[in-house]
């Protein structure tokens, strides 16, 4: 079964790209031979293997949600490069014309 001009269509719109035609034809014969390979996976006799989980299953384990001790704001500041008022100061990245 091929990809119809119309579903490339589509696959274009989604991604955003107008093909020229030789490469919407490149496109075809590529997407239709990984379509024919995905189609060829059901028949695979995977029985000798075990089961691989992915990372989807594993349990995570988190810390409890418990107020810690922090560091002192003017020790913190005082090791800065730069403060005003309790924060720290960063240089401009963006000039304003405006202001």
């Amino acid at each position: 079964m091929g990809l119809t001009d119309e579903e490339l269509g589509h696959l274009e719109k989604l991604a955003k790209i107008e093909l020229t035609a030789g490469a919407r034809e490149k496109l075809r014969e590529q997407l239709e031979r990984i379509i024919e390979f995905v189609e060829q996976l059901p028949n695979v006799d995977a029985t000798a293997y075990d089961a691989v989980y992915n990372g989807n299953e594993l349990k995570l384990s988190l810390r409890p949600d418990e107020a810690i001790r922090c560091l002192p704001r003017d020790e913190v500041l005082a090791e800065a490069p730069g403060s005003i008022d309790g924060y720290f100061t960063v240089p401009a990245i963006i000039d304003s014309k405006d202001g």
